[in-house]
C-alpha cells in the first residue's frame, strides 16, 4: 500500500461484511433467469465460500423466488437469507412466508423518482418507510433500509430520513444505492462520510453500486474508504444494464490494495464465476479481472523474461490467491527466454543461436495459424446471446391477451 492509498483509507474499517445480490439483482439482468434448483445451488455455493448475507430474491414479485428461498431454508443454507421488499405489508408478509432472516426494504429517495415514479412527496415517502420498518420489525425480521437512487438525492433529505428511520438502531444497515451508476468515487466518499456523521454507530453503512460508467468497483471501495462497513456485489458483476460491483474484483482490491478482511475464500471465486456463467448465459471476457482466462497468462517476451526472474515483475495479484496457476504462452510476441525455459523443463539445453532460430520458426507458425476458429466462436456467441438472452417473445403476451378477450366474449354470449 502506498502513501496515497494509506491516506485515502484513514476512515476504513478493519473488515467489511459482504452481501451478495446475484440471486436477486443479478437475475434482473435482461434475459437472465434461474431455476429454483439453480438458485438454491448458487446460494449453497456462496454460503460455502463464506458470504454471510444473501439478497436471495423478491418473493412478493416472484413465486419462484419465494419457493427458492423456502428451499434454501429447508436445506440449511448457513448464510443469512434476505428478501427484497417494498415498504408494503404484502411485500413484508411475502418475505416472512419465504423464511427470510432479514429484509432489504427499498424506497426511492431522489425527488425525481419520488415525483415521477411514485407521485408522492418527501413527507409521504418518510411515513411509508417508517410504516414499512415497523412492519418488518414487528414480524421479527432484520431490517435493512435501502435508499434507492441515493446518489441523485438531496443529502440533507436523506439525513432527515436517517434520523427518522435508522437512528434508533433498529436497522442493521443503511444501503446507499447508486441506482443509475452515476456516482464517482470522490462523490461517494463525501456522501458516505456525511451520512455516517448522522447515523447511529450500530447501523452499518453499505454501498450498492451499478456499473454504467465502469466505476462500480471503484465506488464500492470509495465507500469503504469513507467508513462503509458492508458492501453489495454480484458474481461476475451481472445485473441491470451494465451490471453491479463485481464480487471478485471488490474482494481482491480489499485484500491486496487495502488489507481489509472480508471472510470470503478467494479460492472459491473461479468456480463461482464459472457457475454463474453457466446458469446465466452471460460469458465473461478472457481479460476479466481476477477470474478471467488470461489474467495469469503471459506471452510478451520482455514480460516473460522478467516474470521468470521474479513473478512480482508483472503480477501484483498472484495467481495462487484464487488457487490458480500462471502460464507462459508461446506466440508471435514470445522471446528466447521462454524458449529456453520450456526446453529446460523438457531436459534440453540450447545456445543463443539455436534459441533464436527456433523462435523465428515459432513466430512463422504463429503468424500463419488459421483464424476460422475465431469466426466460428464469434458467430456461435452471437447466436447464443441473441437466443438465450432474448427474453420471452412479445407474441406470447399478445396471444394471451387475445385469448382472454375471446374467452370473455364467449362467456358474454352464454349469458
Amino acid at each position: 500500500m502506498n502513501d496515497q492509498q494509506s491516506e485515502s483509507m484513514s476512515h476504513h474499517p478493519a473488515s467489511v461484511e459482504v452481501i451478495d445480490c446475484t440471486l436477486r439483482d443479478g437475475e434482473q439482468t435482461p434475459g437472465v433467469w434461474f431455476t429454483v434448483e439453480e438458485k438454491v445451488h448458487l446460494a449453497e455455493a456462496l454460503s460455502a465460500a463464506g458470504v454471510r448475507v444473501l439478497d436471495a430474491g423478491f418473493p412478493a414479485s416472484s413465486g419462484a423466488d419465494l419457493e427458492a428461498m423456502q428451499e434454501m431454508r429447508h436445506r440449511g443454507v448457513r448464510a443469512s437469507i434476505g428478501a427484497t421488499a417494498r415498504p408494503l405489508p404484502q411485500d413484508v408478509a411475502a418475505a416472512e412466508k419465504a423464511g427470510a432472516d432479514e429484509v432489504f426494504m427499498f424506497m426511492p429517495t431522489s425527488d425525481l423518482r419520488l415525483r415521477e415514479t411514485l407521485g408522492i412527496t418527501r413527507d409521504q415517502a418518510s411515513e411509508i418507510m417508517r410504516a414499512g420498518a415497523r412492519e418488518v420489525l414487528g414480524r421479527g425480521m432484520g431490517l435493512n433500509v435501502v435508499f434507492e437512487d441515493a446518489t441523485r438525492a438531496d443529502p440533507e433529505h436523506m439525513a432527515a430520513l436517517v434520523d427518522e428511520v435508522c437512528s434508533d438502531g433498529t436497522a442493521a444497515r443503511l444501503i446507499l444505492a447508486d441506482s443509475v451508476g452515476c456516482a464517482h468515487p470522490a462523490g461517494m466518499r463525501k456522501l458516505v462520510r456525511f451520512l455516517a456523521e448522522r447515523l447511529d454507530p450500530a447501523v452499518a453503512i453499505c454501498t450498492h453500486a451499478h456499473n454504467d460508467f465502469g466505476l462500480a468497483t471503484a465506488n464500492t471501495l470509495a465507500a469503504v474508504e469513507a467508513g462503509a462497513r458492508a458492501i453489495t456485489c454480484t458474481v461476475n458483476g451481472i445485473g441491470e444494464r451494465a451490471g453491479n460491483a463485481d464480487l471478485a474484483e471488490c474482494l481482491a482490491a480489499l485484500t491486496h490494495l487495502h488489507g481489509i478482511e472480508h471472510g470470503v475464500d478467494p479460492e472459491s471465486l473461479p468456480a463461482l464465476s464459472r457457475l454463474v456463467e453457466r446458469i446465466s448465459g452471460i460469458h465473461m471476457s478472457a481479460t476479466k479481472p481476477v477470474t478471467g482466462f488470461n489474467v495469469y497468462r503471459h506471452e510478451s517476451g520482455l514480460h516473460v523474461d522478467s516474470m521468470l526472474k521474479n513473478t512480482a515483475s508483472y503480477e501484483f495479484l498472484p495467481a495462487s490467491w484464487t488457487g490458480g496457476e500462471r502460464a507462459y504462452v508461446l506466440g508471435k510476441h514470445s522471446g528466447t527466454s521462454l524458449v529456453r525455459h520450456i526446453l529446460g523443463r523438457a531436459g534440453a539445453e540450447c545456445d543463443d543461436a539455436t534459441a533464436h532460430e527456433l523462435l523465428r520458426e515459432l513466430k512463422c507458425v504463429a503468424d500463419e495459424r488459421d483464424k476460422t476458429g475465431h469466426d466460428r466462436a464469434f458467430l456461435a456467441k452471437e447466436e447464443f446471446t441473441s437466443a438465450a438472452l432474448a427474453g420471452v417473445p412479445e407474441d406470447v403476451l399478445i396471444s394471451g391477451y387475445r385469448r382472454r378477450v375471446e374467452e370473455d366474449r364467449g362467456r358474454q354470449d352464454h349469458q
